[in-house]
């Protein structure tokens, strides 16, 4: 990213209303959606993860089915 694009960003970000530090380190990568998008991904991928155990506890199988 060129300074002069950079520089623009940033005054927009200040501008903004933010919640936390982190939207503001959001907003600083130009690829925020597609980290978004990664993190997502990654979550749902534990999710199910965890769900399976859960279910293979209480239906009392092995954690490989």
């Amino acid at each position: 990213m060129t300074r002069l694009k950079q520089r623009k960003l940033y005054k927009v970000i200040k501008k903004r209303t933010r919640a936390d530090h982190r939207t503001k380190l959001y907003l600083l990568f130009v690829n925020w959606l597609e980290i978004r998008k990664q993190k997502d991904r990654r979550r749902r991928r534990t999710l199910r993860k965890l769900y399976k155990v859960q279910r293979c506890k209480e239906l009392n199988l092995p954690l490989t089915a």
